[in-house]
């Protein structure tokens, strides 16, 4: 009912998984990222009732994140699964994943978005990575590769600098997943959703380093993340817990099977509900918000981080409806991440 159930190939996983060759509109709102809060405010908070009728759901990843206990929050929630976890339980992920084992190391640092800007010293960060991991492949946002300075200080350190698409691409997370096949190791400056998908399918994984800052939109302290989550935190990680970990955070105890699936998300035949809610009631209820007319769950991101309406009208194009994905997750043969050698523009 709202473009961010298609963001990051979401949709086009979990598509895939339910044996469909292209995503429908959905009946409610699925989480587009792990998150060290509560998830309801940060993901659906442009959304405060949208489940009080009954007929559409909040679908989050996991009830069993640290982050947060489902049983006192205001609002009721669907435990769906993370589409990561629909997407490696495909046949051909699990054969790939069988199949290879990886090598070298993948880094993925925080990244900036639209409205927020990520500072600090790229470059010393991508040669204090060069001294203790050598010269690794690095998965930059599409926000960032438009970035030279970003870019250039992975590149001048050594290292090579790949993408995995903008955020409307339906094969964003195939990408991923091929990255993470090709590697032995994940590694990031920050406990943030690539290390959990790492981790989940038993990579080696390590968080550490400069954690760089995001000025007024940090929603909780590093040092709080750390103590939440000790075992996902350090160079040199217990594989064996931390895989444990990221699979109950990501939700894999929650999968459903096909057919529920298609149930659970509304997919079992077409109803207009949910498209009009797509390219009507969702836009105009996110102008009216950003606007200052409307009404926000009390926690949500905007409010969080004090966004205002000036920042998020500088894009105001990316947050309108767009066609929904063509096509399911590509998986047979896998997309190739992109290789970024120069800022380009990415369409997102």
């Amino acid at each position: 009912m709202d473009i961010q159930n298609h963001f990051y190939g979401h949709t086009a996983a979990l598509a895939g998984y339910a044996g469909l060759s292209r995503p429908r509109h959905v009946a409610g709102l699925i989480q587009h990222g792990w998150t060290t809060v509560p998830p309801i405010p940060v993901n659906f908070g442009d959304f405060p009732d949208v489940e009080k009728n009954g007929t559409r759901k909040l679908f989050v990843w996991s009830h069993g994140s640290r982050a947060w206990d489902p049983a006192v929050s205001p609002r009721a929630s669907f435990p769906l699964g993370s589409p990561w976890a629909y997407l490696v339980s495909t046949q051909p992920a699990r054969s790939a994943l069988a199949d290879n084992k990886g090598s070298g190391v993948l880094i993925v640092p925080l990244h900036s978005t639209r409205i927020i800007r990520v500072l600090g010293d790229q470059g010393s960060l991508a040669r204090a990575y060069l001294r203790t991991e050598g010269p690794c492949t690095v998965c930059l946002h599409a926000e960032d590769i438009q970035k030279p300075e970003i870019v250039d200080s992975w590149l001048e350190a050594g290292h090579r600098v790949v993408t995995a698409g903008s955020r409307h691409d339906p094969d964003f997370l195939s990408r991923i997943l091929a990255l993470v096949l090709a590697s032995e190791r994940v590694v990031a400056n920050r406990l943030m959703t690539p290390v959990l998908y790492a981790a989940a399918v038993g990579r080696d994984v390590g968080v550490y380093g400069d954690p760089l800052s995001i000025p007024g939109a940090e929603l909780h302290g590093q040092d709080a993340i750390r103590a939440l989550w000790p075992e996902l935190h350090g160079e040199s990680l217990d594989r064996g817990v931390t895989t444990e970990l990221a699979r109950t955070e990501l939700g894999f105890q929650h999968r459903l099977g096909p057919a529920e699936l298609r149930s659970a998300l509304g997919w079992n035949g077409r109803s207009a509900g949910p498209a009009f809610q797509y390219w009507a009631g969702a836009p105009l209820r996110k102008t009216m918000n950003v606007l200052g007319l409307g009404k926000r769950d009390p926690g949500s991101t905007e409010k969080q981080v004090g966004a205002n309406p000036v920042a998020w009208l500088r894009h105001p194009m990316s947050h309108l409806p767009r066609p929904l994905p063509t096509h399911a997750a590509s998986l047979d043969p896998m997309p190739a991440p992109i290789p970024v050698t120069r800022p380009a523009a990415v369409s997102s």
